[in-house]
């Protein structure tokens, strides 16, 4: 594997002075994500037996398809980034692409992945109170986590003009967190 040069970011050609991820956030963060993703894959196959195989094809495409398509292009391709260190990961399994932009594509697998993985517990859930109720404060703690612990730090610290122009999560954090 080749080294990766971290005091650039990637393709930008400016200085990153990013921080290293906080450990104790990162493990909040991760673990909130795989609590609601593991109790709302329950709820599919306990509710809805017949989703679940479209449940974790979108959980597989997140992993895969969006990281290539997202991950590839970041300026923390390569590092243990705020986005549950991610960047890592997508460097193990696909070049770097730092000549490409977020586009459609991406956009479309991100937010169609997504949605399935999070709506179809919630549509699941429907008629089962209690049920609907843990999901989705388990839901809220998890993108509550990803906004202040990951898209708030983009905020701060990136550089990529992709994530201010496209990325929705960029654009929510900046409204909440708003750099000093």
């Amino acid at each position: 594997m080749e080294s990766i040069d971290t005091s650039v970011c990637g393709g930008c050609g400016e200085s990153s002075d990013w921080p290293e991820p906080n450990p104790g956030e990162m493990a909040f963060l991760i673990g909130s994500a795989v609590t609601y993703l593991a109790y709302g894959g329950y709820v599919v196959a306990r509710r809805r037996p017949r989703w679940l195989p479209a449940w974790l094809a979108a959980l597989a495409t997140w992993f895969t398809v969006c990281k290539y398509l997202i991950c590839t292009r970041c300026e923390r391709y390569g590092e243990a980034c705020d986005f549950y260190y991610l960047g890592r990961w997508a460097s193990r399994l696909f070049e770097r692409q730092p000549d490409r932009s977020l586009d459609a594509a991406g956009i479309i697998a991100e937010g169609g992945s997504v949605a399935i993985m999070q709506f179809a517990p919630l549509l699941a859930a429907l008629g089962r109170r209690r049920m609907l109720l843990t999901y989705v404060v388990l839901l809220a703690i998890g993108q509550w986590a990803q906004l202040s612990v990951c898209c708030s730090r983009c905020v701060v610290y990136s550089k990529d003009p992709w994530k201010r122009e496209t990325c929705p999560s960029y654009k929510l954090a900046q409204k909440i967190f708003p750099p000093a």
